[in-house]
């Protein structure tokens, strides 16, 4: 009786902590420097603001690296949630086929 306790215990917890963790959005970015130190402290800010989500915001490099290593990931089908492009790259992305979805109103 005690074994069939334990393991039903011990399934109960496994389930709860998978349903309880956080979805992770990895951001990709270019902003190094101030600028980078003060997105970490937005992304900070906000994941201790609520538990539903974490963001893990990455420095990728300056702009055209970013923009380079985001279309190879996207080829290879890894690419980040987020990834913050120039203006320049956002034609690039944009004529990728699925590479970009708008925004939810």
């Amino acid at each position: 009786m005690f074994k069939k306790l334990g393991l039903a215990a011990v399934a109960f917890a496994l389930s709860a902590s998978t349903s309880l963790a956080a979805t992770e959005v990895t951001w990709w970015h270019a902003m190094d420097g101030e600028l980078g130190n003060k997105l970490e402290e937005i992304a900070a800010k906000f994941n201790e603001g609520q538990s539903e989500y974490k963001v893990v915001p990455v420095y990728n490099g300056s702009y055209p690296e970013t923009l380079t290593t985001a279309i190879a990931a996207f080829r290879a089908s890894q690419q980040s949630a987020i990834i913050q492009v120039f203006e320049v790259g956002t034609g690039t992305m944009m004529a990728a086929k699925s590479a970009v979805y708008p925004s939810a109103s």
